[in-house]
């Protein structure tokens, strides 16, 4: 992991704190950080910034030019399932001012400045319309789970597959992913060296059903982060499943059920585990997908170990106590779910 955020980047941070920086009207100005991005909610908009950071041959955003990339990328690939929420990509730039260069976002009107950074500009959607807090609030039922079902089947069942897509199912390329996810977690201090050996025993115990979700074609471009905190439930009426990876392929050419253990292991996380499993029925039910059941509580096991690592990056950024307290008892609470479904293997 190596972390190379300059001075210009902490230049423009504190610019976007500042209401001057935005081309329309803005009351407040809120931030919001992951291990590898900040977003500033302004008004109307969301504005995501990559942050200038390298994780292995995980993810690279290490340069400007990489950055704008995956900018694009992002909104490319997140506008097939959120439409409206994705407006595209902007440039920040600095402009001449009074006493020193200015930090703004441009506009179609700004014609003039040095680039020093890009940004996804997003819809702005209250926190509050996200899943994983309507479902504490309990305003989640289980005709928001039968849409969220059903629009993940009618996805799965149109997005891109081919034999570079498909390759990615092989036992080979399963077993890489396995492996650099308990390689990472063993940097973090937490080697796992039994969890990934029963992991690995999984697919070269069932090497033939692999081929076949090949053959079948279940190998497709999914959207491979899908967890309660990446969809937004606008009023009953609008869904969003937000967030697709974009800084690196091979992490969304997977099995459609990656996608359904992902959701279903974030359920039982929330402790909900009926809504799991009318979630897993309901897509199966709608997908004729009854095979995935065989390989679902493997990808489960999976998924809860890669969100504890996920956990674990993000709590190195942390600068509270308390909020890295809370992380790694997240972290914990996966590893925990991870073991859990390691004995259902």
């Amino acid at each position: 992991m190596k972390n190379t955020t300059s001075a210009t980047q902490s230049k423009v941070y504190n610019a976007l704190l500042s209401k001057r920086a935005y081309p329309h009207r803005v009351s407040t100005i809120q931030t919001e950080g992951t291990h590898c991005s900040w977003i500033f909610l302004a008004g109307p908009y969301a504005y995501k910034i990559k942050k200038q950071v390298k994780f292995g041959s995980v993810l690279d955003f290490s340069t400007l030019s990489l950055r704008r990339k995956y900018c694009y990328k992002e909104v490319a690939l997140n506008r097939i399932l959120c439409k409206d929420m994705y407006h595209g990509v902007v440039r920040i730039v600095t402009v001449p001012d009074e006493n020193d260069n200015r930090v703004v976002i441009a506009d179609s009107h700004t014609r003039t400045g040095q680039v020093i950074e890009y940004a996804v500009k997003m819809k702005y959607i209250a926190s509050e319309y996200r899943m994983d807090k309507l479902l504490t609030a309990h305003r989640i039922n289980l005709e928001n789970i039968r849409k969220i079902a059903s629009i993940l089947n009618a996805f799965h069942s149109t997005t891109l597959t081919n034999s570079e897509i498909q390759k990615y199912g092989q036992p080979k390329y399963l077993k890489y992913k396995i492996k650099e996810n308990f390689q990472t977690l063993a940097r973090l201090k937490h080697p796992m060296p039994r969890a990934r050996d029963t992991l690995i025993k999984f697919i070269d115990n069932n090497e033939n059903f692999f081929y076949t979700r090949i053959r079948d074609k279940k190998i497709r471009d999914i959207h491979g982060d899908l967890y309660l905190k990446n969809i937004f439930i606008v009023k009953d009426r609008r869904y969003y499943l937000y967030d697709r990876i974009e800084f690196n392929d091979s992490l969304r050419y997977a099995d459609v059920a990656e996608d359904v253990a992902h959701l279903s292991m974030d359920l039982e996380h929330h402790k909900h585990k009926e809504l799991q499993s009318y979630f897993v029925h309901t897509y199966m039910s709608r997908s004729q997908d009854h095979a995935l059941k065989r390989i679902l509580n493997f990808h489960i096991s999976y998924k809860a170990f890669m969100r504890a690592k996920v956990s674990l990056f993000q709590a190195r950024f942390e600068s509270t106590k308390s909020k890295k307290y809370s992380i790694k008892k997240d972290a914990d609470s996966h590893f925990a779910l991870g073991q859990k479904y390691l004995e259902h293997l």
